[in-house]
């Protein structure tokens, strides 16, 4: 059974695909510390790792609720999986519900190794739907606003021309990179255009590795069946329950009244049982407006079971 996390992302200022270099918001020091020590201990992890399950649908998956960046590590403690490429840890991300397009940017920063990526697009399914590797996924050498890093531009539609929808992406890589290396720009050419040594140069080539840093940066336009953006799930304090008794006589008049205004659209079952859980809690913890609150996002993504939530645990 998967687990599905609801995650939120910070919204680009500029609104669009530009991926900002992910050293430049962590530092060279906390990348480098990121990596791997030891490349070779990844590897044996790697080897070692039991595998987490037989079916891509029972692999974790975090949801993206909102357009922005997404930093991530793959560590030893994500899920190993084998696939058809090989044995690899795996990150699991339940793409947002699209009308258009998704725009996405991927940069793997190149430090002590660096972690190859490969993204595989997965159906409603968990059938593969597009696969993304090194024909996309390129070396991008140094500048004077970035270190050497692997970097990719994707943009694919929400739904194919099949008519199967783009619903889940796995960040993972193959035996194939993890055998390979990658060979840095000559320091010449990268001192001239950035005035000085880098300090992640090295003259051998880079190490692939089974662990690593990986930044997605996400850009679309909500569909009109896309989940609320912004849930709170914080439980509240005692002073907030003390000062939050709002009546759930005037709640179900509040949805009721705006329930003219509520897209009426078919939302996904784990998202809808996500959305009775937290309205459920809600009003166990007294915090009506809060419960109120998720009942309208629910709404507003297609549930027909929210406000009965609400009246059931009032």
């Amino acid at each position: 059974m998967k687990k599905i996390l609801v995650i939120g992302l910070a919204i680009l200022a500029t609104g669009c695909s530009n991926n900002k270099m992910i050293i430049a918001d962590n530092g060279k020091k906390n990348i480098q510390n990121m990596q791997e020590a030891d490349l070779s201990s990844g590897f044996q992890t790697l080897k070692k790792a039991p595998l987490c399950c037989d079916s891509l649908s029972e692999l974790n998956y975090q949801i993206i609720t909102e357009a922005g960046k997404f930093d991530f590590v793959i560590t030893p403690q994500n899920e190993a999986f084998n696939f058809t490429t090989g044995k690899s840890f795996v990150k699991g991300i339940a793409l947002p519900v699209v009308d258009g397009t998704i725009k996405m940017t991927l940069s793997s920063p190149i430090a002590a190794g660096v972690f190859v990526p490969t993204l595989l697009i997965l159906d409603e399914q968990h059938k593969a739907l597009q696969r993304y590797s090194e024909e996309t996924i390129k070396y991008d050498s140094a500048s004077l606003l970035k270190a050497d890093r692997l970097f990719a531009d994707i943009e694919f539609p929400a739904v194919f021309a099949d008519g199967r929808r783009a619903k889940y992406l796995l960040v993972l890589t193959t035996e194939e990179a993890m055998q390979s290396t990658t060979k840095l720009a000559p320091q010449k050419q990268l001192a001239a255009e950035v005035g000085r040594a880098d300090l992640f140069y090295k003259t051998q080539p880079i190490a692939h590795t089974a662990t690593g840093v990986v930044r997605l940066t996400f850009d679309y336009t909500p569909g009109s069946r896309n989940l609320a953006t912004r849930i709170v799930t914080e439980a509240p304090n005692g002073s907030q329950k003390a000062q939050v008794k709002v009546a759930a006589q005037s709640i179900t008049a509040t949805v009721a009244t705006e329930a003219g205004a509520v897209i009426n659209n078919s939302i996904q079952p784990e998202s809808e049982a996500m959305f009775l859980t937290l309205i459920e809690q809600a009003v166990k913890d007294g915090d009506y407006e809060k419960a109120l609150r998720l009942v309208k996002q629910a709404e507003r993504a297609g549930s027909a079971k929210a406000l009965n939530t609400l009246l059931k645990y009032q």
